[in-house]
C-alpha cells in the first residue's frame, strides 16, 4: 500500500510490516497502525511512522545502545497482551525528543518504553512504574555532568 508521510513523502509499506498497537499510543489513541522508518547507516535510530497520520512519527532510539544499564521488566498482563514467547520476540525502543537546542541535547524517555512483539507485530508503550527512570535521559551527556545514568533524571 501507498502511505504519504510529511517527512518520507509518499512510502510503500507492505501490509506485513504494519505494527498494530490496539491502545494507540498516548495521546494518539486513535492511531493503531505504525510502521518503521529506518535511518540510513544509523542503527541506533528509526522512525515509527503512523499509517493514518502523515504529519505523525515519532523518532526511536534503541536505549541499550545509549544506556547499557538500562532494563524493561514487563508483568504477566503486557507479556500476555504483546503474546511474548520469549525475550527474543521483543524489540525495546525509548521515544526521543530533539529539543530546538539541537541534537546534542538529545533526551530519551527511559520510564515508558515501546516495547514491539517483532513475530506478532503487535506493540504497547509501557509505563516502568517504580523504576526511578523518567522521561528525560540525555543521549550525549556533557561531560561536565556529573550525574550518573544509574537512575537520575535531567531536567
Amino acid at each position: 500500500m501507498l502511505v504519504e508521510t510529511l517527512r518520507f513523502g509518499r512510502l510503500e509499506v507492505a501490509e506485513e510490516a504494519l505494527i498494530k498497537f490496539p491502545p494507540g499510543l498516548p495521546g494518539f489513541e486513535h492511531l493503531k497502525r505504525f510502521f518503521f522508518v529506518p535511518l540510513p547507516d544509523n542503527p541506533a535510530f528509526v522512525w515509527l511512522q503512523a499509517e493514518a497520520d502523515p504529519a505523525v512519527a515519532f523518532l526511536l532510539a534503541d536505549p541499550f545502545l545509549f544506556f547499557p544499564g538500562y532494563s524493561v521488566e514487563l508483568g504477566d498482563q503486557e507479556k500476555a497482551f504483546l503474546e511474548v514467547s520469549g525475550p527474543e520476540d521483543l524489540l525495546v525502543y525509548a521515544v526521543v525528543t530533539v529539543p530546538p537546542e539541537g541534537v546534542r541535547q538529545m533526551t530519551a524517555n527511559l520510564l515508558a518504553p515501546v516495547v514491539i512483539n517483532r513475530r506478532a507485530r503487535l506493540g504497547l508503550q509501557v509505563i516502568l512504574g517504580g523504576s526511578g527512570y523518567c522521561t528525560k535521559h540525555r543521549l550525549f551527556p556533557d561531560r561536565s555532568d556529573t550525574v550518573q545514568f544509574s537512575r537520575a533524571c535531567g531536567s
